[in-house]
């Protein structure tokens, strides 16, 4: 298998549309692929966790460049290796465990997370990491990848980012825009 590619026989694309969704799987090799993805990860029904999905929100409103894909991947990132086939950047919107006040910006790569360069942990980072190891071993990890996330101040069961978060939300399109080159 070569770098960039995903020579897996049962790795299928998960979001043909690209702007934000779900669903229709077919096989990836009959598809291309925008080379940036921004992927949104969280659960709407815990309050902050919902941060990404609110920054897609507005960015999905942006007159974007035809090489951005926008994803909404919920909360299974581990099951999303395949959304990465074809990518040379990965850019992922999360809720983050950083110890600052709530509504924090932070910005990272797995890397440094890998070596704890920074006390941050992603609600699921596990996943994010676990998922960019395996795809790195059938030739499916992006070149790079970068996390933008913000720190919560509630992930309790409810609907609504809290008041702080909310406010952050501007500030992590700009984040997400800058690192397009926007």
């Amino acid at each position: 298998m070569s770098a960039g590619t995903c020579d897996h026989p049962g790795v299928r694309r998960a979001n043909p549309a690209g702007r934000p969704g779900r669903g229709n799987a077919s096989p990836l090799r009959d598809i291309d692929r925008a080379p940036v993805l921004v992927m949104a990860v969280g659960n709407i029904l815990r309050r902050d966790d919902g941060f990404a999905d609110a920054v897609l929100r507005v960015l999905a409103e942006e007159d974007l460049p035809d090489a951005v894909e926008l994803f909404d991947a919920g909360t299974s990132i581990i099951d999303l290796m395949d959304v990465f086939h074809g990518r040379e950047r990965l850019i992922v919107i999360d809720a983050v465990q950083g110890g600052r006040a709530p509504g924090t910006l932070y910005r990272f790569s797995p890397e440094e997370v890998e070596a704890e360069a920074l006390p941050t942990t992603s609600l699921h980072q596990a996943g994010l990491l676990e998922t960019l190891k395996l795809g790195e071993l059938v030739g499916c990890r992006p070149r790079s990848a970068v996390v933008i996330g913000v720190q919560p101040g509630s992930t309790a069961l409810g609907i609504g980012l809290t008041p702080e978060v909310e406010a952050a939300v501007s500030g992590a399109v700009k984040l997400v825009k800058k690192e397009l080159g926007l």
